[in-house]
């Protein structure tokens, strides 16, 4: 696999969902693997910050959070996709992200690679900018040490067929991998 995708919005086939297909379209037509997981199919618990994977063990939750977790570490990408409900991504994608803790702080496990980012939500586009700068900061860059490779804000969001740039832009994102 090279890539992982994230799914991290519980509608599925929605708008965060088709702009996400769009950019694995341009990821595939490039040549590369995805594996897409929805966020709303997985079993995964909350980190509790026991610091197990800090003495180079995997966490102590065997659930579906564990498995993904290492398919990010092991892919050469990532694409995160988040509709912005209450001004941050979904809270089922925070806990899963926050998972990355036990990979990040694992020192027998390297982690680096490229992530693109999808942000989707009501407020006219640029009315995130600063929530969506943090977040390409943190956890992406310090903690994961991925490169950036690009960033979709689609705002001002209602049907996004009706915003057939953005399905465009999501496609040629993906072709940047």
């Amino acid at each position: 696999m090279d890539i992982v995708a994230i799914m991290g919005s519980p509608r599925k086939h929605a708008n965060t969902d088709m702009l996400l297909d769009e950019m694995i379209r341009g990821a595939e037509e490039n040549g590369h693997n995805i594996i897409k997981h929805y966020i709303g199919d997985l079993d995964v618990h909350a980190c509790r910050g026991c610091g197990v994977c800090m003495s180079g063990k995997d966490c102590v939750f065997k659930d579906d959070g564990l498995t993904v977790t290492h398919q990010i570490a092991e892919a050469e990408g990532l694409i995160v996709s988040t509709p912005i409900y209450f001004g941050q991504m979904t809270g089922d994608l925070k806990v899963l992200l926050d998972r990355m803790y036990g990979i990040t702080h694992n020192p027998l496990i390297p982690l680096t690679g490229k992530v693109a980012l999808i942000f989707t939500h009501l407020g006219p586009e640029g009315y995130y900018d600063s929530y969506i700068e943090l977040t390409k900061i943190q956890p992406f860059q310090m903690n994961m040490h991925y490169q950036i490779l690009d960033v979709l804000d689609v705002g001002s969001l209602g049907d996004v067929r009706n915003q057939p740039n953005k399905l465009i832009e999501a496609y040629e994102i993906g072709k940047k991998f």
